[in-house]
């Protein structure tokens, strides 16, 4: 975090973003450095929300970019009820509905692909609005136990 500090401090950026920070390790940075960071890139998807980072987060101004937006492919997300209901609902595809709920849920998010229609398919997303009871639905999809992360936890990474 040093360099970050010393880099905005140089004027040579404004902001300062973080990766995989929870709640101890924001409140600890905030403690230690006033910095209050812009952004926390942490995994996010409808079945690990995380919502006590993204609650702290928002009560802190500070905004969520959804690492593994889609879920990585690590489970079956798109066949999940909420999520092939409202599809079928809008005329879209799953992911096309994950992404949404992402941007009403006000997350940042790039999802990732290499194929061309895929990443135009990632695009078509502002034309069509979830309604609560959809939102709902698959805000209901994490067990709320953590065991929705497909990644490591960051407690456990070097």
């Amino acid at each position: 975090m040093g360099e970050a500090l010393e880099l905005r401090d140089a004027g040579l950026t404004r902001s300062i973003g973080v990766s995989n920070f929870l709640v101890p390790h924001l409140e600890r940075l905030v403690a230690e450095t006033s910095v209050v960071p812009a952004v926390d890139q942490i995994e996010l998807h409808p079945a690990h929300q995380q919502r006590d980072v993204t609650e702290w987060a928002g009560a802190h101004g500070i905004r969520i970019e959804a690492w593994g937006p889609l879920g990585q492919g690590k489970y079956d997300l798109f066949g999940a009820e909420p999520v092939a209901t409202a599809a079928s609902a809008h005329g879209k595809t799953p992911a096309q509905v994950v992404l949404r709920w992402h941007l009403q849920k006000g997350n940042i998010v790039f999802p990732k692909s290499v194929h061309r229609a895929r990443l135009e398919e990632n695009l078509d997303v502002f034309g069509f609005e979830l309604t609560d009871a959809e939102l709902t639905g698959i805000d209901a999809l994490d067990p709320s136990d953590g065991s929705g992360r497909v990644s490591a936890h960051p407690d456990e990474v070097n």
